[in-house]
């Protein structure tokens, strides 16, 4: 980063709020320690004269920031300073925006002392970032780095998104899809580009799931809100995450995990457990109980036959008889101390 050159603005020039001129910038300020300063940067005005005017211009707009890179233009007025009360002529230079002199929202820099622009050493241009392709009544919002945010609507045959012409939708789009140069007009990618959230009207988007779903994500029309990237978090950090529908909620993936530090609950008339699932699961405490009482009469019987020094019988009794006491001694740790199911 370059250091301010001194300050030499012409009184006659800075007497006069409302100015408005173009300038270089020649440096930039990003010091965290001087707030005074974050955001200002070095200019040098664009002027055929003799006497070419050089200063610190700050942010017009408190609330946004479109900071410059070193050589770019930028459009310049002189305004009301902190200083205002005790004199009228106690303006400062403020910069707009950056002047679109390439028509690309990469950068505007420009230089007449060689070929290649300084810009910043924090910033690294990009030969694969595209301006977007624009449609009537847009409004759109870019980075410099494929960030964008698009107001638009849809066009038959024009629009990737398909719906009736005047329908509204909302795209924030971070990253884009290499096509190979970076000055041909794109437009958003849902299945590729980095992450992006769309908010439809009445569209019909070309999304891709990620895994097999019982319905296509591509033919819904109805407004709804689509958040796609390589990988969502959804991170309630103090309280619920909650999922509400009125209709399906549908989760596919090849692994499902499901973890809680106390109770998953799951109430529905009818929970399945697979799509062709149709035999009904048993109620293990019922089953067994009922089952250990069985086991018990029937050594009872059992007993009583060995009792009756029949030699056939004897050891088939005694086999039983053993197998049954370990069932029933055992029966309570068959139970399973984690899923319980409803009658």
């Amino acid at each position: 980063m370059r250091l301010f050159e001194p300050q030499k603005t012409r009184t006659d020039l800075i007497s006069k709020s409302g100015r408005i001129f173009f300038a270089k910038v020649t440096s930039t300020s990003f010091n965290s320690n001087n707030p005074e300063s974050l955001g200002t940067v070095g200019y040098s005005s664009l002027s055929d004269s003799a006497q070419t005017e050089r200063g610190i211009a700050y942010p017009l707009y408190s609330s946004t920031k479109n900071v410059p890179l070193v050589d770019e233009i930028i459009l310049c007025i002189t305004g009301p300073s902190e200083d205002l009360e005790e004199t009228s002529l106690n303006n400062k230079v403020y910069y707009i925006s950056t002047v679109n002199i390439w028509n690309h929202p990469q950068h505007s820099g420009y230089t007449r002392e060689s070929n290649e622009v300084f810009l910043d050493n924090d910033f690294k241009e990009s030969e694969n970032t595209n301006p977007l392709q624009t449609y009537p009544g847009d409004t759109i919002l870019e980075g410099r780095l494929g960030q964008s945010l698009r107001f638009s609507q849809s066009i038959p045959g024009k629009t990737p998104w398909r719906g009736s012409i005047g329908s509204p939708i909302i795209i924030l789009s971070n990253g884009q899809v290499e096509v190979g140069d970076g000055f041909s007009p794109i437009v958003e990618d849902i299945n590729k580009d980095f992450a992006s959230l769309y908010l439809t009207g009445q569209q019909k988007l070309p999304l891709t799931p990620g895994n097999k779903l019982t319905q296509p994500l591509n033919e819904y029309d109805k407004p709804q809100a689509i958040l796609t990237a390589g990988r969502l978090v959804l991170n309630a950090r103090d309280n619920n995450l909650i999922l509400s529908t009125p209709s399906a909620l549908e989760a596919s993936g090849r692994v499902l995990n499901i973890k809680a530090e106390d109770t998953i609950t799951s109430e529905a008339p009818k929970i399945k457990l697979g799509e062709q699932a149709d035999q009904k699961a048993i109620l293990g405490d019922r089953m067994l109980a009922d089952l250990s009482a069985v086991l018990i009469e029937l050594t009872k019987v059992t007993a009583a036959l060995s009792s009756l020094g029949i030699a056939p019988l004897t050891a088939p009794a005694a086999s039983f008889t053993e197998r049954a006491t370990r069932f029933i001694l055992e029966v309570e740790q068959m139970k399973s101390n984690k899923v319980f199911i409803q009658k």
